[in-house]
């Protein structure tokens, strides 16, 4: 399975169900697919992961969070400030290794965005 040729709501789908259970997990992905930028940026798609669990052997796809940050401090995934912003402050969520500085990503945000972060992180809190 090739996360770059899965249709976006379906890919949303595995994304969600591989999260399923770990509070914070589903409140990055879910800002990830609630911004709407994301799923649909061929450069983002080449850092998820697809395929099948290996229990269920159902499909599953994840987002490798270092590898996003990665990609993006190294230009390979061009992005505005908001969107570097929504992407830093997802993988904060996913991952404890990612910090963020919330001073400098939360002055980019419009009412939007700063509504879709507020909402993932009371959703990451329960």
């Amino acid at each position: 399975m090739n996360a770059e040729t899965i249709p976006s709501g379906q890919l949303a789908c595995l994304l969600r169900d591989a999260a399923a259970g770990m509070l914070a997990d589903m409140a990055a992905v879910d800002l990830i697919c609630r911004h709407g930028r994301f799923l649909g940026d061929p450069a983002f798609r080449r850092i998820i992961a697809a395929g099948s669990s290996i229990t269920t052997g159902q499909p599953l796809a994840v987002i490798r969070w270092k590898a996003a940050i990665c990609a993006l401090e190294a230009g390979q995934l061009p992005c505005s400030g908001s969107e570097q912003a929504i992407l830093r402050i997802a993988a904060s969520l996913a991952d404890p290794g990612i910090a963020v500085n919330l001073r400098d990503n939360l002055g980019n945000l419009d009412a939007r965005n700063i509504a879709l972060v507020t909402d993932s992180i009371k959703a990451a809190n329960g």
